[in-house]
């Protein structure tokens, strides 16, 4: 993990002396292009809120949104349009069926089901940044207090979000340190989280060698090997993923 890129979030954002938080819509994206250079050399043209929101309208979409454990991919995130918007809708859905003993839970989960990964280091930031704001903003308005850096549920949260969301080229598998780009499973264990590294290459059938547990044909972006119900049953208090961190 690059520590710089911790470093990038601006904490002192969300202080405040206002004791009545309000759930906010995730903002409307700027300009669709950077520049001539970004979209000539690297296709970059960003996609509106309008369409984003269309996208995610489809019925069988809404459906995963409202499963806790069905994740989602994003292959090529840029300034992350759709992962906030998924975590803005997943943390609404969090907020309906939780009490303040169980939100925390439910929004870690909701938070490692979305992963992605992005080329331009710029990009990979404001997505990370954009999707903590997200989630800060909506445990502020549902317990209507501060959500302090101090606290482990930040800390599992922003660890979560720099795991999950990650620089690479999703043509060649492999990040700007030439390493196939890795992310986690999480699986709970008794009142912590277990993680499970896997290659993004492995989720291909690729049929290199050393290709360990390709699946057969490609990933799909919306996936869920349990139902909510059954997942359910296993999860316990788990706001001290952060601790589980390995050295990198």
């Amino acid at each position: 993990m690059i520590e710089s890129e911790i470093n990038l979030f601006d904490e002192q954002q969300f202080k405040s002396t206002d004791k009545k938080f309000k759930l906010r819509a995730t903002k409307d994206d700027c300009d669709l292009i950077k520049s001539k250079d970004r979209v000539q050399n690297h296709g970059e043209v960003f996609t509106p809120k309008w369409m984003v929101k269309k996208m995610l309208s489809e019925p069988s979409i809404q459906e995963k949104l409202h499963d806790l454990h069905a994740t989602f991919f994003e292959p090529s995130a840029g300034e992350g349009a759709f992962l906030k918007e998924i975590l803005h809708q997943k943390l609404d859905y969090v907020d309906q069926i939780s009490n303040k003993s169980s939100w925390k839970n439910n929004a870690l989960w909701a938070l490692m089901s979305i992963y992605a990964i992005e080329l331009l280091q710029d990009n990979l930031v404001k997505a990370k940044r954009t999707m903590l704001d997200v989630f800060i903003n909506h445990y502020q308005a549902f317990m209507q207090e501060e959500l302090s850096i101090n606290t482990d549920l930040y800390k599992s949260a922003k660890y979560v979000i720099n795991v999950n969301i990650v620089q690479g080229n999703t043509l060649t598998f492999k990040n700007s340190e030439n390493k196939l780009i890795e992310f986690r499973e999480w699986m709970p264990s008794g009142n912590k989280v277990e993680q499970s590294k896997f290659t993004y290459k492995s989720l291909f059938n690729n049929g290199d060698i050393g290709d360990t547990n390709a699946n057969i044909g490609q990933l799909s972006l919306f996936d869920s090997s349990e139902s909510a119900n059954e997942k359910q049953d296993s999860l316990k208090i788990i706001t001290k993923i952060y601790k589980e961190q390995t050295n990198e």
